[in-house]
């Protein structure tokens, strides 16, 4: 079976593909599901940090469940000062992988 990493690259390149203005990806270390925040320049700041969860799909080649956090450009400078907070567990922004 594929790793968490090798997921979460695979559906990086799927959403930048999707979104060309995808400035960043990172991945939040996690054992049980992929944790993604992607900094889009599509994306309006909203001033909160919503995640998106997504059932796994092996039948797709996802086998583990997915979460994404889709962030502005500005939005993710918030979090990086701390103005704004990652989902509770994934750990500060400077911890995060990039991908």
């Amino acid at each position: 079976m594929k790793t968490i990493s090798e997921v979460a690259l695979e559906l990086a390149t799927a959403h930048r593909a999707e979104d060309p203005e995808t400035k960043s990806v990172f991945l939040a270390n996690n054992e049980n599901e992929v944790r993604l925040v992607e900094v889009s320049g599509s994306v309006s700041s909203g001033g909160e940090v919503l995640p998106f969860r997504f059932a796994s799909r092996p039948d797709l080649g996802v086998p583990y469940p997915s979460v994404v956090v889709l962030l502005s450009e500005d939005d993710w400078l918030r979090v990086e000062r701390g103005d704004l907070a990652l989902p509770a567990g994934w750990g500060r922004p400077e911890a995060l992988q990039a991908i």
